[in-house]
């Protein structure tokens, strides 16, 4: 991850619960899948307020998990197929 993206990670780590109604934060990784996406779905100069704006637009009152899972499936060239795989770092 980039700094862009670990600002945009922190800035959802407050904001997401999962699943919705629960008081349990989103997962780590989805956290970062999510961040990752909204990092390069941001237009050019966009701060990380807009780019938590776009995770927060899409997601509406949908499950982040599912969400993350949604948006690294809609590019895998550019994330990789298997970004669940894996210790969460």
């Amino acid at each position: 991850m980039n700094r862009f993206e670990d600002a945009v990670a922190r800035e959802l780590t407050g904001r997401l619960r999962s699943p919705r109604g629960s008081s349990r934060p989103a997962s780590t990784r989805s956290v970062r899948a999510l961040a990752r996406w909204a990092a390069a779905a941001a237009p050019p100069g966009a701060g990380a307020d807009d780019a938590v704006a776009l995770v927060v637009e899409r997601l509406g009152d949908g499950d982040p998990d599912e969400l993350a899972a949604t948006v690294m499936a809609e590019r895998p060239d550019r994330f990789g197929r298997n970004w669940q795989a894996g210790p969460a770092h």
